[in-house]
């Protein structure tokens, strides 16, 4: 097997399983426009800690031993510039780079279309969250094998601020904070219940966050990782390229 095969046809061939022993494939979303950011070019190619944002993702996905492959969507325009990023990249396992839809769902839409079928699990994950670490993918995975009735498993940490509810500048709430956690990504599925959901958000318009609940089906919560931290605005550059090469040095 080749070190990295890129893909980017209009109509991806699906990446196909390389170790029987894998059964999960990664689908990096990295398609934003980084308009909060800043960046009208997009973010996954922003420099940070001497990689492109996006390269964190695909770095730590690669060595997670659950993945078989991996599949990123990016800005159309950014087609060229992704598979020369990617082969210029230490990988060992296939990626397919394609172009992503007008917005988060269509781009899922896509990256999904580019998984087989042979592969039973599937994680989307921000590609600007570069902090994420091999067990974290291995967390949501083991989390959907320990159960089959889950339609989902995601990364996430119990909330420890206080949070308000807030209508017309006015507090009208303020909800049990022992119940709320922060959801993150990698979001993991069952490869049948990510497309049937997909299928369904086609027809009825729901929102791609909430496209497994809306079918009624049990999504798990893991608290895989404290500091999985997403990078939007400018001002959180500092923070998450300081992490990184704090990980770097302690070798992480």
């Amino acid at each position: 097997m080749s070190r990295c095969r890129c893909q980017a046809e209009a109509r991806p061939a699906a990446v196909a399983a390389p170790d029987p022993g894998a059964d999960l494939t990664v689908v990096v979303v990295a398609a934003g426009s980084g308009e909060r950011f800043g960046h009208p070019g997009g973010k996954a190619l922003v420099e940070v800690a001497g990689r492109p944002l996006v390269a964190w993702s695909l770095l730590a996905a690669d060595a997670a031993p659950s993945v078989a492959a991996l599949v990123l969507v990016c800005r159309p325009a950014d087609l060229a510039a992704m598979e020369a990023l990617v082969a210029g990249l230490p990988l060992a396992l296939p990626v397919a780079v394609v172009p992503g839809g007008d917005d988060r769902q269509a781009s899922c839409a896509a990256g999904l279309d580019a998984v087989s079928s042979e592969v039973p699990l599937v994680a989307f994950h921000d590609g600007a969250r570069p902090l994420v670490r091999p067990h974290t993918f291995e967390a949501v995975a083991a989390r959907l094998r320990a159960d089959a009735s889950l339609g989902g498993a995601v990364a996430g940490c119990p909330c420890t601020d206080t949070v308000k509810v807030v209508r017309d500048g006015t507090v009208s709430a303020t909800p049990d904070r022992g119940n709320l956690w922060v959801v993150q990504t990698p979001q993991a599925f069952p490869i049948e219940v990510i497309r049937a959901a997909h299928r369904r958000a086609r027809s009825v318009g729901t929102d791609d966050a909430s496209l497994v609940e809306a079918m009624g089906l049990p999504v798990a919560v893991v608290d895989a990782q404290r500091n999985n931290l997403k990078l939007t605005y400018p001002e959180d550059l500092a923070v998450v390229e300081a992490a990184l090469l704090a990980a770097e040095r302690e070798g992480e």
